[in-house]
C-alpha cells in the first residue's frame, strides 16, 4: 500500500507541471495588457508602467524595482520559461500572487471563497448519496416495475437537462411563480449565500443549488447502483444464500449491497473532489460566493493570478481526494491489491 500511494503521488508530479505550463501558455496566447488590469484601465506614467511590469516578472528590474536596459535603450523581457520557473518556485513557497483586479493576495481570496464550495459541494454530495443510491435500489429490486421504469426515465431526463438551464427554471418556479402563487407568503431563495441582510434563513440558500449541482451526478449514481446491484444478484453465491432459505431482504443488505456499493462509492468519491473543484455554472447562476463564481469572474477579466492560482488549488484538491477514494477502494473491497503484481498475490 505504502508503494501504492508513493506512486500515485509521484504521478502527481508530471500532471501538475502539465497542467500549469498549459496556463502559462493561454496567458501568453490570449489577448489583454495585463497592466492595463492592474491599473484599470487608466492611463499612468510611462516610467509606473515599467515598474509594475517589472513587479509582474515581464520585464527585467534591478534590486530597487527599476527596470534594466540594455545597450539600444530598450528594456529586456522576461522569457515566458522564466515567468514559469519564477512562479513554481512562489507557488513552493506559498505564495500565489496577487490579483489584479482586487489588489489582494490570491491565497486570502480563496480562503474565503473554498468554505463555500465545501459547504455546498457536502449538501450536494448527500442529496446525490442518499437519492441517487435509494433510487438505483428500488429500480433494480423492484426491476422492470413501474417504479424501474419511473427511475429511468427521471434519470435519463436530468442526463440530458443541461446544469444552467435546470438552475434557471429552479429559480422562476420556486423563487418567482411560487412566490406569486401564494402571494409572497412563501418562496425561496434564488441567489447568494444569505447572511444578515438576507430575508430568509441561511440553510435556505444551499436548497436550491445544492439540488441543481447534485442533479446529474445523482442520476448517474442510480444508474450505476442499478446495473451493479443486478449484477451482484445473479452471482453464485446469492443463489447459494437464497437457497439458505435467506430473505431477500437479508440477501440484499446482508450480503449484494456491499458488493454493489464499491464502484457507486468510488464514483461519489471521484464526483465529491469534481464538486470541490467548484461548480462554475451551478455558482454562476446562483451567483454563490464560491471558488467556481471567483473563477470565472476573474477568467472574464483576464485576472490571470487569481485564474492561475484558482486552477493550481484545484488541482491539487481533486488530486488528494482522487487519491483518497483509489485507497478507500482497497479497504472495501479486500480481494483488491492496489499496486501489487500477479506474482506477489
Amino acid at each position: 500500500m505504502g508503494k501504492y500511494i508513493l506512486k500515485r503521488v509521484l504521478q502527481f508530479i508530471p500532471v501538475f507541471i502539465g497542467v500549469t505550463i498549459i496556463l502559462f501558455a493561454m496567458k501568453a496566447i490570449v489577448p489583454g495588457d495585463p497592466i492595463s488590469m492592474i491599473t484599470g484601465g487608466r492611463a499612468v506614467p510611462e516610467q509606473t508602467r515599467l515598474q509594475l511590469e517589472v513587479q509582474n516578472n515581464m520585464i527585467y528590474g534591478d534590486e530597487n524595482g527599476q527596470p534594466i536596459y540594455d545597450e539600444n535603450g530598450d528594456t529586456i523581457p522576461v522569457p515566458i520559461w522564466e515567468q514559469y520557473i519564477r512562479y513554481m518556485d512562489d507557488l513552493l513557497h506559498g505564495d500565489l500572487g496577487t490579483s489584479y483586479s482586487k489588489k489582494r493576495p490570491v491565497t486570502d481570496i480563496f480562503a474565503e471563497k473554498y468554505p463555500y464550495t465545501i459547504r455546498l459541494a457536502a449538501c450536494a454530495i448527500c442529496l446525490e448519496a442518499v437519492m441517487g443510491i435509494g433510487a438505483g435500489l428500488i429500480s433494480a429490486v423492484k426491476r422492470y416495475s413501474f417504479w424501474d421504469v419511473l427511475v429511468t426515465l427521471v434519470t435519463s431526463v436530468l442526463v440530458a437537462v443541461p446544469a444552467f438551464w435546470l438552475g434557471m427554471i429552479l429559480q422562476l418556479i420556486f423563487g418567482i411563480w411560487l412566490k406569486n402563487i401564494t402571494g409572497g407568503a412563501f418562496s425561496m431563495p434564488i441567489s447568494g449565500a444569505g447572511g444578515p441582510t438576507s430575508p430568509y434563513q441561511d440553510f435556505m440558500h444551499y436548497i436550491l443549488p445544492a439540488f441543481t449541482l447534485a442533479a446529474v451526478s445523482t442520476a448517474y449514481t442510480a444508474r450505476i447502483m442499478r446495473s451493479q446491484l443486478l449484477d451482484v444478484l445473479n452471482q453464485d453465491y446469492i443463489r447459494t444464500a437464497k437457497a439458505k432459505g435467506l430473505s431477500n431482504r437479508a440477501v440484499i443488505v446482508h450480503h449484494a449491497l456491499k458488493n454493489a456499493l464499491i464502484p457507486v462509492v468510488t464514483y461519489i468519491g471521484i464526483d465529491f473532489g469534481a464538486m470541490m473543484a467548484g461548480a462554475i455554472l451551478t455558482e454562476t447562476v446562483f451567483n454563490w460566493p464560491g471558488v467556481g463564481y471567483e473563477i470565472y469572474r476573474a477568467i472574464s477579466a483576464r485576472d490571470w493570478p487569481l485564474v492561475m492560482g484558482g486552477v493550481t488549488i484545484i488541482i491539487v484538491v481533486v488530486m488528494v481526494i482522487n487519491l483518497i477514494v483509489d485507497i478507500s477502494y482497497a479497504f472495501l473491497d479486500p480481494r483488491i491489491r492496489l499496486g501489487s503484481s500477479k506474482s506477489e498475490d
